[in-house]
This record gives C-alpha cells, structure tokens and sequence, in this order.
C-alpha cells in the first residue's frame, strides 16, 4: 500500500488483474445477503 501511495503501483497493480465473478443474485439481492452476512458473523463473535 505504502507503494501505490508512493506512485509506484506495479506490484499492487496485481489486483486489478484478478476476475471478479458477479454476484449471483444480483443488484437486488446483494445488499440484504450482505446484512444476513453481518448478523451471522455478529452472532458468532457473542457466542
């Protein structure tokens, strides 16, 4: 990180290169998943 601040972004370029899938349900469904996601993770760090 401290290198891309730096301007010297090649190896943090890297990144930029990997695929990325869509995810699969969508625009609509992506925000309340990531809630359900949160709340799991949540749950788990109480117990």
């Amino acid at each position: 990180m401290a290198e891309a601040i730096r301007g010297a972004a090649e190896r943090f370029d890297v990144f930029a290169r990997v695929p990325h899938r869509p995810f699969p349900g969508g625009r609509r469904f992506r925000t309340p998943a990531l809630v359900l996601a949160m709340l799991w993770f949540r749950l788990r760090d109480l117990l």
